[in-house]
């Protein structure tokens, strides 16, 4: 009895075998020509380089909030001061690093538009080649998406800032300055913010008659000077560096992985051998017996 149509074949590791070897006059030129292809491709592309630059958050002392009772809440908040803890500090700075702010004022700092946009400048005139230059929003995104990441580890608080560039030295430059650009600019607006917070106890401590109130103002001030102090003379503020970003050895890319561009293109030479040998075969197994 013959079988229905519809019954589905079971497809043996013999029969599949016997089917590569039958065709192997194809499917091998093919796994050839693809690994070949494919690693021609995978040296034709720029390689890109890694560099890492591992950092710690430094929390703030959080003095304030020990000190300061209940009956100066209000005046604490007025003033502009953080009574949060320690942790809040911390997840404040590495927001401010990934921000677009920072990220657009890193950019002008170090003039880094006609690098981002190499293809469309033009360096013997000084100027871009297109009549609609790139615009200052495309290279934060172009920064922040494509060339830098920052990750965290949750359960030690230790952050890593990698930029990922064709040029090796470019790389470990920028990681190391991004991190240094971004503390410097945090000390700034807390060294701002401690000054404010000082003329308003200031204010206050003056036209308070309360005795108590007089006395925790002026105790809150001194712990503010010596946080402003500390904010100016500690050479790490906000990141404290573990591990600098290091120039890679010219072979230590991180793209592209020439081994799995080989791979992958044996693997579609494979494929390819495997399509053109099904069709071949297709025309003869249709014949009648």
């Amino acid at each position: 009895m013959n079988e229905p149509l519809d019954t589905p074949r079971e497809i043996s590791l013999l029969a599949v075998w016997a089917f590569l070897v039958r065709h192997k006059a194809i499917i091998v030129p093919g796994v050839l020509l693809g690994a070949i292809a494919a690693g021609a491709l995978a040296f034709a592309i720029t390689p890109r380089y890694r560099a890492e630059v591992v950092f710690s958050p430094v929390d703030s002392t959080g003095s304030l909030s020990s000190q300061l009772g209940a009956s100066l809440g209000g005046i604490a908040a007025l003033a502009g001061l953080n009574l949060g803890g320690t942790g809040k500090r911390a997840e404040e700075s590495i927001e401010y690093l990934r921000s677009r702010e920072f990220t657009r004022e890193f950019i002008q700092r170090h003039a880094l538009m006609p690098i981002l946009f190499a293809n469309k400048w033009d360096a013997a005139r000084n100027r871009w080649r297109t009549d609609e230059p790139p615009t200052i929003g495309e290279g934060v995104d172009r920064l922040n998406k494509k060339i830098t990441q920052v990750t965290e580890d949750h359960r030690t608080g230790i952050v890593t800032l990698a930029v990922i560039w064709r040029d090796r030295r470019a790389a470990a430059e920028w990681a190391n300055a991004l991190v240094a650009d971004a503390d410097a600019a945090l000390r700034q607006k807390a060294i701002a913010e401690y000054a404010r917070s000082i003329d308003y106890l200031k204010q206050e401590g003056a036209q308070s008659t309360v005795v108590e109130v007089r006395a925790a103002v002026y105790k809150t001030m001194e712990s503010e000077l010596k946080d402003a102090m500390l904010a100016r003379t500690r050479d790490a503020y906000a990141f404290r560096i573990l591990d600098p970003a290091v120039v890679r050895d010219p072979k230590d890319t991180d793209s592209p992985n020439k081994r799995l561009f080989v791979a992958m293109g044996a693997s579609l030479g494979l494929l390819f051998g495997i399509i053109v040998g099904a069709l071949r075969r297709r025309p003869s197994a249709a014949r009648p017996a």
